[in-house]
């Protein structure tokens, strides 16, 4: 998953797929999902009412049977987005009734989540994007939260979208100026959406996000700003997870001056641990990997690593190998932790870093992705074996210098045991 803000509207549990029931037509079930099949149709028929009412509450009850707490939610997702609803939720959002765009961006930012085929539909959609930019603005009206929280959603579950998101006209714009706002929810998914659109691996999209002053002009005054309470935590640890995404990956690149960058690392970590245990925070469920790509960003400065090992980043590591699984973004999430693993453990800082790793069992957990035995890519297997061996090898170098007829005329063989023992702990051996 990406990045996803709860919303506590209420939500219905009846919805079915027709398309994968098989049944004779006097059967009670069959034709119970047969006649929700028929009020989904109906509905989606309703959208394009001249009736704007009509037309919201039809909206409402799709956003219902696509919520990500809808038991069928999935599969209605499919089929909403395939039956041609999209295009006229996307009209919808320039109705002058306020609580019909309510709607509309409310059912499209949940048909976006967790679908790639909706999300690249919505933002392909014409229009949609212009809608969207207009929506933002403050002066027409209140549903800047719900068409931010569209695009958060496209950029975090389709990265494809993202280059259509940055550089449509007037939406960078309008996504830094909700992000300093005086409205703390619409700063929030704001925010939210910058760091998302940040996580996009298209070079051309970060230098347009750095290019706008999304880093300098905009993510720097958010980190700024004073405040308390989980939502405020969320919103600096955001900012300062896109600030890492988008200029943070140069190894001489030091962020630690910026206000409350330091106690974002914390939250950081913290999320990282909500994360791998499929909780939600401060009312978002965070992705390992919406959290993993700033952590792997923010490590490649030493500056920077001390303070991640401080606050956890060697057991988190160890946790993610250790409860991989298969999911969105995971192959990248795992080659992300192993890259983390490797320099961790053949590169590591000082004492505190192997010590760490020792007892959290990290070693073992890049052994156990080496077996390639959950269905680990080919690639990720060959990094975890590549870290083992090299290992290895200093065991065996080491080892092989102390034995009197491999090693007797080397260097090793002639140390005496205190630095010999130096020697050992340093290797990692």
């Amino acid at each position: 998953f990406g990045e996803q803000v709860m919303d506590m509207k209420p939500h219905g549990d009846e919805s079915f797929y027709i398309g994968s029931l098989h049944g004779a037509n006097n059967d009670p079930f069959y034709r119970a999902a047969a006649t929700v099949h028929d009020e989904m149709t109906t509905r989606i028929t309703e959208l394009s009412d001249a009736n704007h009412s009509k037309a919201a509450l039809a909206a409402q009850y799709l956003f219902e049977r696509a919520h990500a707490s809808n038991p069928r939610s999935n599969e209605n997702k499919v089929k909403i987005g395939r039956d041609g609803a999209i295009l006229p939720l996307c009209r919808l959002m320039d109705s002058a009734n306020e609580a019909t765009r309510f709607q509309a961006c409310s059912a499209l930012s949940e048909l976006a989540f967790c679908n790639e085929a909706n999300c690249r539909a919505i933002i392909a959609t014409p229009g949609c994007l212009e809608s969207i930019v207009t929506l933002l603005d403050p002066e027409h009206g209140s549903t800047q939260c719900d068409a931010a929280l569209i695009l958060n959603n496209c950029a975090a579950f389709c990265s494809d979208t993202c280059g259509s998101i940055v550089h449509y006209p007037g939406m960078l714009p309008a996504l830094q100026a909700l992000a300093v706002s005086d409205h703390t929810s619409s700063k929030n998914v704001a925010v939210g959406a910058i760091n998302s659109l940040s996580r996009c691996p298209s070079s051309g999209v970060r230098l347009a996000m750095v290019g706008a002053g999304v880093a300098d002009d905009t993510l720097r005054v958010v980190l700024g700003e004073e405040g308390e309470g989980d939502m405020y935590e969320a919103r600096m640890a955001r900012a300062a997870m896109a600030m890492a995404n988008l200029i943070g990956h140069e190894e001489d690149t030091s962020l630690s001056a910026l206000p409350n960058f330091a106690g974002a690392i914390v939250s950081i970590c913290k999320i990282m641990r909500h994360a791998l245990a499929e909780r939600s925070w401060a009312g978002i469920f965070f992705a390992p990997y919406s959290v993993c790509l700033p952590l792997y960003n923010l490590s490649l400065s030493a500056e920077h690593r001390a303070v991640l090992v401080q606050n956890g980043m060697v057991e988190l590591v160890a946790d993610l190998l250790q409860g991989w699984k298969q999911g969105h973004q995971a192959d990248n999430t795992l080659e992300l932790a192993l890259a983390l693993a490797r320099q961790l453990l053949l590169s590591p800082d000082g004492d505190e870093q192997r010590e760490r790793a020792e007892a959290c069992g990290l070693v073992d957990a890049v052994r156990a992705t080496a077996e390639g035995a959950r269905g680990e890519s080919r690639s990720a297997v060959r990094e975890a074996k590549g870290i083992v061996s090299d290992l290895r090898q200093r065991h065996e170098a080491v080892w092989m210098g102390q034995a009197a007829r491999l090693g007797g005329a080397g260097g090793l063989y002639l140390l005496d045991d205190a630095v010999m023992e130096l020697v050992v702990k340093l290797a990692g051996v």
